[in-house]
């Protein structure tokens, strides 16, 4: 199965994270009334910082995105943290 996808968008001081289109469509198909949030904002000092800064709260991220339990994005596929820049996969979070 295909992992739920959270695309970064960096800016000067964080980043804005939301659900690639695709995922946002699974989730509703999948969860119909759950209520999904647009985006999430972390900010950071530095970009150097940037991973070492958001990859403890990446779970926590998507659960706010998704409006779901971490149990119910595990079931789905699990999670992937995408950089659209660089396209690749900054971190994928296990499924199972």
């Amino acid at each position: 199965m295909t992992p739920i996808k959270v695309l970064i968008g960096r800016q000067g001081d964080g980043c804005a994270y939301e659900l690639h289109p695709e995922s946002k469509a699974r989730i509703a198909k999948a969860f119909p009334l759950v209520k999904q949030a647009p985006s999430v904002f972390l900010g950071y000092e530095t970009k150097a910082e940037f991973e070492a800064a958001h990859g403890p709260h990446w779970k926590q991220v998507a659960i706010m995105l998704s409006g779901l339990t971490w149990n119910q994005l595990r079931k789905l596929g699990g999670v992937e943290i995408y950089d659209p820049t660089d396209h690749r996969v900054v971190r994928r979070l296990e499924a199972a």
